[in-house]
């Protein structure tokens, strides 16, 4: 019986009438969470996918049934490529998974999340997750991702878990214990203060407690069993069947288990339903409460515990591994691990092995641990399957994989890959991605060479690395071709998306905002195309927050970021985003959010792994953060590490602003000789730098001016004005024009500083009326003196006199120069 959960239930209602939602039923055990999540279930018009933890399980085994049951419903066609990229890592039944290590568990996440949302879409969907409290890591993970990232209607989860669980966006509902009036109803019975003060409201413990009658249980276990106890022999063995089969047994699998026909399985069944130790749930039966199951379990003799695995595990093929297992049976728990890639459990019955290869076995736990985002395991398994190889091949690919696993941890790899290409001189894959590195860490001739070689030898993706390389030679009409090749013949989804996104990034530092964005849009919509939303996806939306921060469209770049970041990318992407909102931040002046954005973004990039580029952006925001924060002695101490400790001519990106800043707050009087320019955005870095050692400021505003960067072009014109008082006027109102439209306060107070040494007004209306400011707005409109006067309902006499006034107040030489004043300083 159901009684006192109606306000639960309720909130349970009314978060099914806001899909997408998120409910944690949250009570002690034997409470009534899953009564009351089965109730609730049971009145929704909806597709009901159901899975739970247990203890010691694998990993996301709570959601392989609710994956599975989905598959099965609608298939495996919701996601890109049926599942062989992700999913087929938990439904073996999907085929050999497609091996992309580097990607697996971002991969998984889209494609679990794709399938949610596209089956949701053909019907309304409720996902049950029982007993969260025994789910591993990255199941817990798994759940996080999909919480942040449901945003179409139709889908809820409710979880169920005996604590508190940290689940984004979760409404927690508490389930209370009952009242007095409450266990009445459901004992119907009135005698029940005695129950109530022993159960403590606990709904489990009351019913078993009224089970027992007048005897009165030691344990919590002899209360538990007082119901079965009292089952006649056919139901006590059908019961404990059902309690080494699992949470859900199914009608058909019960039968051939206890090897009934099936009237006599009914009549078996009868009296165990009847006392609400199993309740019928569709086409199966699930125990009244876990702990039910667990204390019928306990009960079981040791013999009897392995005879009755060995009994359901030709019955559950899916679970045959574990049963064989308990069952004691080693060599055919080893054979039914081995076709489940139960990799830990086919190592711990290595002794029943027939053949097999230790080291494989090794190398592809360690690849499943990689896409289970447990690098430290996988990184362990990695190495010991290295240990045991001898042959060269095998010995380089698996230093592959442990530059891939290491990369999560922000680790170089170099030399690993240097290893793997001298064992395996010929292996294409190989010299691809020791060129790919060697090119990060700016050793472009050898990368050069090793990309061309690896070209020859088949490896389509080293046109990106020859692309990215001729990017750097400013050659970018040949990056542009390569890149476009590289997207044609691209072997797999990752390749295509890594085109876009080297693209979008050799144009960005070559100063091509404009194209840029063009490029990363495009891959962005590709990557949504393919399922990969998260992972390339949330680089490419760097590489696009990236170019609309440079042209000044700081509300775009959050608008791009924002989602990104939701998806809760890897960390590498992710570090990426942050950075580019941590340098709008700065700009605009908001210094405590940019240094919790640069908090945030550190730990994500320790290492060497992505080059000297991933290890100078951090810095060069910290050096950037301090100086407008006015803490010199801190931005002095920054540079000067910075200068000690990294070689900037291996980085086409951030040596000249580094060194712009550098020059600013007095640090250098000198260039490191033979560093490189590339592009106009590096030009107007480079022009910066000289004008700050006393150079021509009039050549950083061109430069700056040509590449279409608003905010350094206002930070020159300030350089410029401060240089030279006498013309500073109109420099300074452009620039405080600019900062206006940008939002970016430090700029206006440098730009309001400035004229204040130089004694100048910057009146955003310089002596003029409202009605001259008017006027003004028509005269760039393109009117005549004559239709300003019909537009105003003035004469033309008083049009052309207000015209007159404005063009002198501005000192404008015609109605032309002074609409272009006017747009550029602000004033319209």
């Amino acid at each position: 019986m159901f009684v006192g959960r109606e306000a639960e239930l309720g909130r349970l209602a009314a978060a099914w009438a806001r899909t997408p939602s998120a409910v944690l039923v949250v009570g002690e055990a034997g409470i009534g969470k899953s009564r009351l999540v089965a109730r609730f279930a049971g009145d929704v018009d909806a597709l009901v996918a159901e899975g739970g933890a247990d203890p010691g399980g694998p990993a996301y085994a709570p959601f392989v049934p609710v994956l599975r049951r989905l598959v099965r419903e609608y298939g495996a066609g919701l996601v890109p490529g049926g599942g062989r990229k992700g999913l087929a890592c938990l439904l073996p039944e999907l085929g050999e998974l497609d091996d992309t290590p580097d990607l697996g568990r971002a991969r998984l996440f889209e494609e679990v999340l794709l399938l949610v949302e596209r089956a949701a879409e053909r019907r309304p969907l409720v996902i049950v997750l029982e007993d969260l409290h025994w789910a591993d890591q990255a199941a817990r993970d798994l759940l996080a991702y999909l919480l942040r990232n449901l945003t179409r209607p139709g889908a809820m989860v409710v979880a169920t878990s005996r604590e508190p669980l940290r689940l984004p966006g979760a409404e927690v509902v508490r389930v209370p214990p009952l009242g007095r009036d409450e266990v009445a109803r459901l004992l119907g019975r009135d005698d029940v203060d005695a129950i109530v003060a022993r159960s403590e409201g606990n709904p489990l413990f009351a019913e078993a407690l009224a089970e027992a009658g007048d005897t009165t249980p030691a344990s919590l276990r002899e209360l538990l069993l007082a119901g079965a106890e009292k089952l006649p022999g056919p139901g006590l063995d059908v019961l404990r069947i059902a309690a080494v089969a699992g949470r859900r047994t199914p009608h058909e699998v019960l039968r051939q288990i206890a090897g009934l026909d099936d009237l006599a399985l009914d009549e078996a069944l009868r009296p165990v339903v009847r006392a609400r130790l199993l309740l019928v749930d569709g086409d199966a039966y699930v125990f009244r409460h876990a702990l039910i199951r667990e204390a019928v379990y306990d009960d079981l003799l040791p013999g009897e515990r392995r005879r009755l695995h060995a009994r359901c595990a030709p019955a559950q093929p899916e679970l045959a591994a574990d049963h064989w297992h308990a069952a004691g049976d080693g060599p055919r728990a080893f054979v039914a691990a081995w076709r489940a890639r139960r990799w830990d459990l086919v190592l711990e019955l290595w002794a029943h092995a027939d053949g097999q290869d230790h080291a494989q076995v090794l190398e592809d736990a360690a690849r499943d641990a990689l896409r289970a985002g447990d690098a430290h395991r996988a990184d362990d398994l990695a190495g010991r399957a290295l240990a045991e190889v001898a042959d060269p091949l095998r010995a380089a690919h698996l230093l592959e994989l442990r530059v891939a696993i290491r990369d999560l941890h922000g680790e170089e790899g170099l030399d690993d890959l240097r290893e793997a290409v001298r064992l395996a001189p010929r292996e294409s894959r190989l010299l691809g991605a020791l060129a790919c590195t060697l090119a990060w860490h700016g050793q472009d001739d050898e990368a050069r060479a090793r990309a061309e070689e690896a070209y020859a030898l088949g490896d389509a993706r080293s046109l990106v690395t020859l692309a990215a390389l001729a990017a750097l030679d400013d050659d970018l009409a040949t990056a542009s071709a390569l890149y476009a090749r590289a997207r044609i013949s691209a072997p797999d989804d990752d390749t295509l998306l890594v085109s876009y996104a080297g693209e979008a990034d050799a144009l960005e530092a070559a100063g091509e905002h404009a194209r840029a964005e063009a490029v990363a849009r495009r891959g962005i919509a590709e990557a949504a195309r393919l399922g990969l939303a998260r992972s390339r996806g949330a680089h490419l939306a760097a590489n696009l927050a990236e170019p609309l921060a440079s042209l000044g469209r700081w509300k775009e770049a959050r608008e791009v970021a924002a989602p990104a970041l939701a998806l809760d990318p890897p960390p590498i992407y992710r570090a990426w985003i942050l950075l580019v909102l941590g340098t709008v931040a700065v700009q605009e002046g908001s210094l405590s959010a940019a240094g919790a954005l640069l908090a945030q973004a550190r730990p994500l990039m320790r290492g060497r792994s992505r080059g000297y580029d991933s290890c100078l952006e951090p810095d060069l925001l910290e050096c950037r953060l301090a100086e407008a924060g006015g803490d010199l002695d801190r931005a002095r101490r920054l540079v000067d590490h910075v200068l000690a400790e990294h070689d900037l001519s291996r980085s086409r990106r951030y040596a000249w602003p580094l060194l712009a800043l550098a020059a600013r707050i007095g640090r250098v009087r000198a260039a490191p000789p033979g560093l490189p320019t590339v592009g106009r955005l590096q030009e107007a870095y480079r022009a910066t730098f000289e004008a700050e050692l006393g150079g021509s400021w009039a050549d950083a505003v061109a430069a700056w001016r040509a590449v279409g960067q608003p905010y350094g072009l206002g930070r020159a014109l300030v350089g410029a004005a401060e240089r030279d008082p006498a013309p500073a006027r109109e420099p300074l109102r452009e620039a405080l024009a600019i900062a206006a439209a940008l939002g970016a306060e430090p700029l206006r107070r440098q730009a309001e500083a400035a004229a204040a040494t130089a004694r100048v007004t910057l009146s955003a209306t310089p002596g003029l009326s409202a009605r001259e400011l008017e006027v003004l707005g028509l005269v760039a409109e393109g009117l005549s003196n004559r239709q300003i006067a019909e537009r105003l309902f003035i004469s033309a006499r008083t049009s052309g006199v207000h015209v007159s006034n404005i063009m002198a107040k501005l000192g404008a030489a015609s109605r032309v120069e002074a609409a272009a004043l006017a747009r550029r300083t602000g004033l319209i």
